[in-house]
């Protein structure tokens, strides 16, 4: 479960944001994360419960946010956003070419916004 180790990191994350802000109490931390990171939503908020209860952040809201699919074709320079990540492997749709793809989206998890009192 590398859930509970990537809220930790983005928990160290936003409590080091509210004591540079002066804030006390997180409100509410949205998550923002690309589908080829294979989060389980689920498994997220029960560490974010886990990691909050007890503490003055307990009761603040976790929004997550999945961020699409985006790939560049290295040939053309097509952009897409295909539904199935297997299109890593699959021919540009514009060029019919089977160069490798840069990743654009859908890839990495960030602390987007965070709210405190």
């Amino acid at each position: 479960m590398h859930e509970l180790s990537l809220m930790a990191s983005v928990m160290d994350i936003a409590r080091e944001e509210l004591s540079r802000h002066g804030a006390s109490r997180l409100l509410l931390l949205r998550i923002r994360y690309g589908v080829l990171d294979q989060v389980q939503p689920e498994a997220m908020r029960m560490a974010f419960e886990a990691m909050t209860a007890g503490t003055p952040h307990e009761g603040a809201t976790l929004e997550l946010v999945e961020e699409p699919l985006g790939l560049r074709c290295s040939l053309c320079g097509h952009v897409f956003h295909p539904e199935d990540r297997n299109a890593l492997y699959a021919p540009c749709p514009a060029c019919g070419d089977t160069v490798p793809f840069s990743i654009t989206e859908g890839e990495g998890i960030f602390l987007d916004h965070l709210e405190a009192e």
